[in-house]
Order: C-alpha cells, then sequence, then structure tokens
C-alpha cells in the first residue's frame, strides 16, 4: 500500500506557495519597473515637446530676420548685438525698441520660466558667446555626446534638491543664423550647441507612487487569491489521500480478514474432518454397544434373566453417559470461537491454586506435590485462562497418575525477551516428533491409551491462546514428563 506522508504533502504546498510567492513578486517589480518606465517615459515626452517647440520658435524668429520689442527692464538691449546697425530703433511714436535675434529670445523666454516650478530651460554651447550659457557638467558631457554622433540625452538628475528629467538635443546651424555666427566659425549643419529642458518629476512621481499602491493591492489581492486556492487544494488533495489512504487500510484490512478467516476455515475444514471421525468411531461406539445390548435383552427369555437386564441396561446408561459427556464436550469446544473477549488483569497463580484444589478434592487419597508460583498475572479472559489452567493442570493430573513421587509446577519463564507460562509434571511424556499434533483436535497419542479422553482438551487450550494472539508450544520425552509452554501478548488481547 502507498501511502503520501503528511511531511512530504506539507513540502509540496510550501513549495507551491513559495514559487507562487516569487512569481507574484516578480510580476510585480516588472510592472513598477514598466511603470517607471512609463514614467519617464512621458517626461521625456513632454521635454521633447517643448523642445520642439523652442526650436519652432527660433527657427520662426530666424526666418522673420529677427524681432522688435519695445525695450524694457525686463527685455533691455542685448549687449552682444552692439555691433549690429539697427539693433535699437525708435517708433514713430517715439517708442524704443531693441532686436531680439533667435538666441535672445530663448533665453528671455527661459529666464521667465525658470522663475517658476515649471518646465526649465538653457541654451548652453561648448563655444558660448555669452558666459551664462556656458554648460554646466552635465550638459557637457551631452555636447560632448552629440559630437560623437548621439541624437539625444536624457537621464533624471537633482537641481537645486529637486529631481528632474533632464533632456538635451543639439541645435544644427541653418542658413539664417550664418547671419549672425558666420563670423565665429561656422558653418551650414555644424552643430552650434544645444538645448537642455529639465521637466520636473515630483508630479510625475507623485502619480508613480499611487500607481504603484493600486498595483500593490492588485497584486496582493492576486497572491491571496492563489495562495487560497492553493490551501484549497491542497485541503481538497489531503482529503482525497485520507480517503484513498483509508480505503488503502480497508481493503488491507479486510485482506487480512479473509487471510485469517481463510486459515480459520482450513482449521475448522481439519476440525470438521476429525469431528466426523470422532463422531463415526467415538459415538458410534457407545451407539454399537447401546444397541447390542438391546438385541440381547430382546432375545432373552421373558423370565430369568432380569438381573441379565438389569446388568445390560445399566451399561447401556453408561454408554449414553458417556455419549452425552461427549457431545457436550464437542459443543464447548465449539463455542470458543464465539463471543467477545474480556480484557483484564487475570490472577493466574489464584486460578492455579484453585484448580489444584479441585483436583485433590476429586481424588483425596492420591500424594502428590503441587508447587504453585505466586503472584502470577496475565491480561486476558479471565473465564478462558482458566479453561487453560484446568485442561494443562488436567492433563498433568491424569497423566501422573501411575507415579507415586508424581509432581506438577506452574510457573513462568522468559526465552529472550518473552514471558513464558509453564506447566511441568513427571508423567507418562510423549516422544517429541509428535508434538507437532498434540494440539489437533480429537487427537490422541499412542501412550495415552490407558488413560480416558476425548483428545480436544489441547486444542481448545491452543485455540484459547491463540484467541488472545498468544503462542502455545510443548517439549516432553516418553516416561520423563511433559511440559507446555505458553505466551500471551502484553497490555491485553489481540483479537
Amino acid at each position: 500500500m502507498h501511502t503520501t506522508q503528511p511531511r512530504v504533502l506539507k513540502y509540496y504546498e510550501l513549495s507551491l506557495v513559495a514559487g507562487w510567492t516569487i512569481v507574484i513578486s516578480v510580476l510585480f517589480c516588472l510592472n513598477v519597473l514598466h511603470e517607471r518606465g512609463q514614467t519617464l517615459e512621458m517626461a521625456r515626452t513632454q521635454a521633447r515637446s517643448n523642445f520642439q517647440r523652442d526650436v519652432v520658435y527660433r527657427r520662426w524668429n530666424a526666418a522673420s530676420g529677427s524681432v522688435y520689442v519695445e525695450v524694457s527692464q525686463q527685455t533691455p538691449p542685448n549687449p552682444y548685438l552692439s555691433d549690429f546697425p539697427k539693433r535699437d530703433v525708435t517708433t514713430t511714436t517715439g517708442k524704443r525698441l531693441t532686436l531680439v535675434n533667435p538666441a535672445y529670445m530663448t533665453r528671455l523666454i527661459f529666464d521667465l520660466a525658470h522663475r517658476s516650478d515649471e518646465v526649465r530651460g538653457h541654451l548652453t554651447s561648448l563655444r558660448p558667446i555669452r558666459p551664462q550659457n556656458l554648460p554646466d557638467q552635465w550638459e557637457r558631457g551631452a555636447l560632448q555626446a552629440f559630437q560623437r554622433g548621439e541624437k539625444e540625452v536624457s537621464s533624471v538628475e537633482q537641481l537645486a534638491g529637486k529631481s528632474y528629467l533632464r533632456l538635451m538635443s543639439p541645435l544644427f546651424t541653418l542658413q539664417d543664423c550664418l547671419k549672425c555666427h558666420a563670423k565665429d566659425g561656422y558653418s551650414l549643419g555644424d552643430i552650434r550647441g544645444g538645448i537642455s529642458v529639465a521637466v520636473p518629476m515630483d508630479p510625475l512621481w507623485k502619480i508613480f507612487r499611487q500607481g504603484v499602491v493600486i498595483s500593490a493591492l492588485s497584486f496582493t489581492l492576486l497572491w491571496l487569491t492563489g495562495l487560497a486556492g492553493i490551501f484549497l487544494g491542497s485541503s481538497q488533495l489531503r482529503k482525497t489521500i485520507r480517503q484513498r489512504d483509508t480505503a488503502e487500510l480497508e481493503v488491507a484490512e479486510k485482506n487480512r480478514n479473509l487471510l485469517a478467516l481463510t486459515e480459520e476455515l482450513q482449521m475448522a475444514n481439519g476440525e470438521l474432518e476429525s469431528f466426523c471421525a470422532t463422531v463415526s468411531h467415538d459415538l458410534r461406539s457407545p451407539l454399537t454397544g447401546i444397541g447390542g445390548y438391546c438385541q440381547l435383552i430382546r432375545e432373552s427369555p421373558d423370565e430369568g434373566h432380569r438381573e441379565s437386564s438389569v446388568r445390560f441396561a445399566g451399561i447401556m446408561l453408561q454408554e449414553t453417559r458417556r455419549m452425552t459427556m461427549l457431545i457436550d464436550t464437542l459443543l464447548n469446544f465449539s463455542r470458543l470461537t464465539r463471543g467477545e473477549l474480556a480484557r483484564e488483569t487475570a490472577d493466574l497463580s489464584g486460578m492455579a491454586g484453585e484448580v489444584a484444589a479441585e483436583l485433590r478434592l476429586g481424588s483425596p487419597g492420591r500424594l502428590i506435590r503441587f508447587t504453585v508460583m505466586g503472584e502470577l498475572t496475565a491480561d486476558g479472559d479471565p473465564a478462558l485462562l482458566r479453561v487453560v489452567l484446568q485442561n494443562l493442570l488436567g492433563n498433568a493430573w491424569k497423566y501422573t497418575g501411575k507415579r507415586e513421587d508424581a509432581l506438577i509446577e506452574f510457573g513462568v519463564t522468559t526465552r529472550g525477551r518473552e514471558k513464558v507460562y509453564f506447566v511441568r509434571d513427571n508423567g507418562i511424556g510423549f516422544d517429541q516428533r509428535e508434538s507437532e499434533r498434540m494440539f489437533e483436535a480429537f487427537s490422541r497419542l499412542p501412550n495415552a491409551g490407558d488413560f480416558e479422553g476425548s483428545g480436544i482438551g489441547l486444542a481448545t487450550v491452543k485455540r484459547i491462546i491463540d484467541r488472545h494472539g498468544g503462542r502455545i508450544w510443548c517439549e516432553g520425552e516418553p516416561d520423563r514428563g511433559a511440559s507446555f509452554y505458553f505466551s500471551l501478548p502484553p497490555g491485553g488481547v489481540s483479537e
């Protein structure tokens, strides 16, 4: 029979829990990374949009030949255009206007945005005309990357203690740009510099964290649902395994019971054969005698044979009693296989003493030494164990009948770790080769012919010991006595 150990099943269950937890954790981490990437891509998209807007404004300004705006504190004349003859003009109404070229316009817009926490921009170059356009360390690295062929550089950086997505793309020299920058050595298509855009990440990180919390709750719910499924499935599997194991145990128990029943039936068949032989012999013998004496009485003359008839009737009565005793013996033997065994501690020493006293009372003139070891107990059915002692001690009493120095002993010894009870006598004994058939029903040994008996006492003893789950055996020699040993399982009886 194959059974699944609870430890192995628990191991499988824990493995599934660990595996499911790892899967959910990996999926959650991938989801967080994806959300972070999406957040960064959103910031890059916003930065690119701002960059493209600034580039469009610059191109419009350059294509328009620059624009004039009213001179103000926010828009003073550009000192870097001082060599331009028409940098400053006055309208017919007296307003002073100053020329705003693409670079100046871009710087003015970036200065305005810098006063808020919105998107920031910075116009820079490795060879700036204006000192304020010098690149910082990050911008310098980006400009150098453009010279190596990079089209865009972006990363998350800290500016003034806040997180920003910084993105920078190159500015190429166009035809309109040569009006101002041809003198600086730039040619058409050269990288003039770049515009760096800084998008504040705090609002986007806030949205990202909210998304992570929602994802965490969703994945936690999914994880708990999976765990519930695992534990529910494991519980159902345990139930199925228990049912399977119970069914297998029941089948095994039925097989054992069937095997025991088969052995019992084989034993019963053997006993039945012996019973038939006994019925045909032992019961037929008194019936034959009764029939014969009835015939003698019938054939006797009516007068003068009263004494013979009385004698014949007495013999017939004796034979009838013998047959009745034999029938009662057979019935008692058959009842041993029925009924439930009592389970209690039996005082074997007290029982043996009582049986010895009964035997002495039945033959008061007989001299015999009876030795009973004190305080011997056993777990079992007291009534049946008394039958065991009655048969064993009764046989010892019977087969020492021709000994002048008859001796019967009841005690206990040990064989290995087994506690063994014994009944020993110095009677007629038996040939050890006959020991196997000593406990067969209705079997009598050749040297027992001079003693009365039905040949069923030892078979009764064996059946009782077997029902208790013990064992019995014997040792002996002709004319040197016999010893009968039996053991009983500790702690109770076994059906």
